[in-house]
């Protein structure tokens, strides 16, 4: 079974195939390339290859998080194996009592 991702870049790649047919459509009717973007079954595809890239675009960022997540949770769980150190806290210095200078 497919996953969503490869279903949308099936459709991608279809788009953009449609896409080459249709400016080779345009050529034999000798349109140049103003009047190439001008025409509404190209434009059409065009918005649904950036659809179609947007899509690919988000199904990368998602898993590049998901990277990162699983790289966290494995830094947590080799530093939950890992022995416990307390750390000490620092002890303030004791200070020299006043009443032994008054005695000297």
């Amino acid at each position: 079974m497919l996953t969503r991702r490869e279903v949308v870049e099936s459709h991608l790649a279809k788009a953009k195939s449609a896409l080459q047919a249709r400016a080779e459509v345009l050529k034999g009717q000798k349109k140049d390339k103003k009047a190439q973007k001008r025409d509404v079954s190209y434009r059409r595809l065009e918005a649904i290859i950036r659809k179609y890239a947007r899509r690919v675009a988000a199904f990368d960022k998602v898993e590049a998080v998901k990277k990162d997540l699983e790289d966290r949770r494995a830094e947590r769980a080799a530093r939950a194996n890992e022995p416990k150190v307390k750390k000490q806290k620092a002890k303030p210095e004791p200070k020299a009592k006043a009443k032994a200078s008054k005695k000297a």
